[in-house]
């Protein structure tokens, strides 16, 4: 079910007149539905009951912290490319062991942060960057989790 519909050629939000709150808030105004995240996140997860799973929703796609926190507290992780997506990842409420660390140009101050909060796992995305990450890793006394992305 979709959240946003139209009633009396109107349209509505949750049963809020998508007007009334341009009106209340002025435009350009971003409007998300609680009801259909969650919704989406429930069907999305049933889907893949009984198995093994993480989804991790693209931090880099909207980073509301509102729309990352709702899903945070439906059990989503979230997929992350930067220290500052990381930062407001887990300022969101979603917990590090659910945070995947993706993307190109990683930062050694980045990789460091990712180890210290003790993400999920980095992907990592060239030899250079694996590295980087294990001479870090070591020298934190850490074990980097890992995965490789392969184009």
């Amino acid at each position: 079910m979709d959240f946003f519909n139209y009633s009396n050629k109107r349209l509505m939000a949750e049963n809020v007149s998508v007007s009334d709150i341009a009106d209340e808030y002025g435009t350009p105004c971003y409007v998300y539905s609680t009801a259909t995240l969650t919704r989406h996140y429930n069907v999305l997860a049933k889907a893949f009951e009984g198995s093994k799973y993480l989804i991790a929703y693209s931090v880099k796609a909207c980073g509301n912290i509102g729309v990352i926190s709702t899903l945070a507290k439906l059990g989503a992780g979230a997929d992350v490319v930067s220290g500052g997506e990381l930062a407001k990842a887990l300022h969101a409420g979603v917990p590090a062991e659910k945070i995947v660390f993706s993307g190109v140009g990683k930062t050694t101050e980045e990789l460091t942060a990712a180890l210290d909060a003790g993400i999920h796992q980095f992907n990592v995305e060239s030899f250079p960057e694996l590295e980087r990450l294990s001479r870090i890793a070591t020298d934190m006394g850490k074990t980097a989790p890992i995965a490789f992305r392969v184009n």
